[in-house]
């Protein structure tokens, strides 16, 4: 099993959305009506809530082999690729710039943030991919079988073989 740790600027960004903007937008209510007090205190209470529970849950990133399958699990996102025997998969492990084909283009149903990459997305070659690239890499693993396409950042063969040591 692989974890993958996510920056500091997720984080910034989760609490600037989810904190910072809906408190202020609560303190210029209080400051018009001071009427607004109790339901100003409830807000900032559930939206300091909200955003630790997301944040937990953005935290939660794991790539495990079980078996012949690929278990792929990135906060919101998860998937199962099956089949790695076969012998059409491919596991192949490129830099972030030797990607070419297999870089991610557009989010179909996923999640773009900075140094949070995850869900389904359409490639640069037009074909669509399971997404999870998370924090600082300088590595990216491409699995590819017949009938699907995974993307994850760190060397997950290596990082598996470090974790079963």
């Amino acid at each position: 099993m692989t974890a993958l740790g996510i920056g500091w600027q997720l984080y910034l960004t989760l609490f600037g959305l989810m904190v910072f903007v809906p408190v202020l937008l609560a303190l210029v209510l209080l400051i018009l009506n001071r009427q607004w007090l109790k339901p100003v205190l409830w807000s900032v209470l559930s939206c300091t809530g909200a955003f630790l529970l997301t944040a937990w849950w953005v935290s939660d990133n794991k790539v495990q082999f079980v078996e012949n399958n690929l278990h792929i699990h990135a906060g919101f996102y998860h998937t199962t690729i099956t089949g790695l025997s076969l012998p059409e998969t491919s596991i192949n492990v490129f830099t972030q710039p030797e990607l070419g084909p297999f870089t991610p283009t557009v989010a179909i149903n996923g999640i773009h943030l900075p140094n949070y990459r995850v869900g389904w997305y359409r490639l640069q070659n037009n074909e669509l991919a399971f997404v999870m690239l998370i924090g600082e890499y300088h590595e990216v693993t491409v699995v590819k079988t017949p009938t699907m396409i995974a993307i994850v950042s760190g060397d997950i063969q290596r990082d598996s073989l470090m974790v079963l040591r």
